[in-house]
């Protein structure tokens, strides 16, 4: 461009000189109106113009095209220099206008450009070299949303490009890119919400994930496998998909979803000590366990003192979804040994010798369920095969048997229908044991989990009793008593009368115990005996 402007300046030179020495023979005024005319035609072929860019790089490509072109405008400037009659003082000024007027348009083209300004909502983000690049690039700026969750982005933005003259400096320090359209514009995804009871609980990115999620789900909480035929599986709440617009922050991961669901709902919430309130009464207040409470605040144990304006933290998890489903399942389950117990005269008062250890056995059970999430709500049995039979534990001992410390009554010890004081697993059965003699069955429980009567009876003692920690002791008559230990609260006193299957105590860990459970004993004339040969 600077060789093209060189040439133009020269040549405008030698045309001044030449007019130089004629000029003073022309009238100024038909100088002047000719002048005007050549100005007017220049106007119209300058006015359509048009400058087509083919590369980002302009000042470059126009240099380059210029250079080629040099030639050309030599030519066509010697062709037109032809044709005016240059001894003509008119020829000659015209001649000076148009090599003016040529540099001024140069001059104008290497300092602004042709650009495509975007805009976003009627804000300018910036320009692009042209419409189809700037569409190019609002594509990719979608693209590269939505590329982490392979979804495909779109945006309600309105977006136009209008084609604007603008000075090349500007155009080059506002490009747009991907991160300024981005930050312009609000994208969205055309994605799922998983809806519960018409609710939206998460939001997917296709109908398939929902429904991976869902399978996964009832696959976890049914748990099929051979010895676990699953009948029928349905969803309690209303569950559907609807389709809506989200941002790509609201969509989540199928794995996500399911962890959610297995998780449930957690709720926490503050709550104020009031007076005379404890572990036990608080967890009961909120339908909750003392043990759940201790988990959310484990600054404070069973034994603590609760101080009236106390806060601690209540902590509820409830599911999303509930799965209610039919199987049939096959467990083998323990058959306890039975102890015998024989008196042997030959023996000191109270003394117990084994002569038999026992050993348990090992049964096949097969049943049917009705079951809610991990609970059983029925539970059918259809058949027992006997894997391994038990053997008997045999007993010699002394002519004076171990008294209870409360007399009990004395009878027959025939009693029927005795129901499980606690639903859960048999962590330690009757008999001799590793750590000696167990004079009951302990259950798996949760501490402030509540236990229930066996049978009807009285409260004969209530309160703290050596190892057996918190303890009740029930008489049903007959001869038959009932034990409940290691409690962490007692509803019931001695003399109280308590009804079969009402509540009289919470599961705990006082006493001496290894771990939340309760311990039960069955008591016949003043001797234990094994449990599971009473309840059903």
């Amino acid at each position: 461009m600077s060789i093209l402007l060189k040439q133009l300046s020269k040549i405008r030179i030698e045309l001044l000189k030449k007019v130089q020495g004629q000029i003073k023979n022309i009238r100024q005024k038909n100088i002047l109106q000719q002048v005007k005319i050549q100005l007017t035609k220049i106007k119209e072929k300058t006015q359509n113009l048009k400058v087509q860019q083919k590369a980002y790089n302009f000042t470059t490509r126009l240099r380059d095209s210029v250079r080629k072109k040099i030639p050309v405008i030599k030519n066509n400037l010697q062709s037109f220099s032809k044709k005016i009659n240059l001894k003509s003082p008119k020829g000659i000024v015209a001649v000076c206008l148009v090599a003016v007027v040529l540099v001024t348009v140069l001059s104008l083209a290497s300092t602004f450009t042709y650009a495509v300004a975007v805009c976003v909502n009627g804000n300018q983000v910036g320009y692009a070299f042209d419409q189809h690049q700037a569409e190019s690039l609002v594509e990719l700026a979608l693209a590269k949303y939505g590329e982490d969750l392979g979804v495909i982005t779109k945006t309600d933005d309105q977006i136009t490009y209008e084609k604007v003259w603008v000075k090349k400096k500007e155009y080059q320090a506002n490009l747009v890119n991907d991160s300024s359209l981005l930050a312009a514009i609000t994208p969205y995804v055309e994605a799922y919400g998983l809806t519960v009871d018409g609710k939206v609980l998460a939001v997917l990115s296709s109908e398939q994930e929902i429904d991976k999620v869902l399978n996964d789900f009832k696959d976890h909480i049914t748990n099929p496998s051979e010895t676990n035929k699953i009948i029928s599986a349905e969803f309690v709440q209303n569950i559907a998909k609807e389709k809506v617009k989200a941002n790509i922050t609201e969509i989540k991961t199928a794995s996500a979803v399911l962890d959610m669901l297995i998780e449930g709902e957690v709720t926490t919430v503050d709550y104020t000590v009031e007076k005379n309130d404890s572990l036990w009464a608080i967890a009961r207040k909120h339908n909750m366990y003392t043990q759940e409470i201790l988990d959310a605040n484990p600054d404070i144990t069973e034994e603590s003192v609760l101080q009236p304006g106390q806060v601690l933290k209540l902590c509820t998890v409830e599911p999303y979804i509930t799965v209610s489903y039919t199987g049939e399942r096959v467990v083998k389950e323990v058959i306890p040994f039975d102890v015998q117990t024989k008196t042997d005269y030959n023996l000191a008062s109270g003394k117990r010798v084994v002569k038999q250890y026992g050993k348990d056995g090992e049964k096949e059970v097969t049943f049917t369920y009705t079951a809610e999430n991990d609970k059983i709500v029925e539970k059918t049995v259809i058949k027992e095969d006997i894997l391994s039979k038990p053997v008997a534990q045999v007993i010699a001992q002394g002519p004076v048997r171990q008294a209870v410390t409360v007399a009990t009554s004395r009878g027959s010890g025939s009693i029927s229908g005795m129901a499980w004081p606690l639903s859960g697993r048999i962590t330690s059965y009757y008999g001799y044991r590793r750590s000696g003699f167990h004079s009951g069955i302990d259950i798996n429980g949760s501490v402030g989990q509540p236990y229930y009567a066996a049978a009807d009876g009285k409260v004969i003692s209530a309160g703290w009793y050596g190892n057996y920690g918190r303890m009740l002791l029930i008489d049903h008559g007959n001869g038959v008593a009932t034990r409940y230990a290691h409690s962490s609260q007692l509803l019931v006193s001695v003399g109280s009368t308590v009804k079969k299957g009402q509540t009289i105590g919470y599961v705990g860990l006082t006493g001496r115990t290894t771990g939340p459970h309760l311990h039960f004993e069955v008591i016949i004339n003043g001797s234990t005996v094994n449990p599971l040969n009473y309840i059903r």
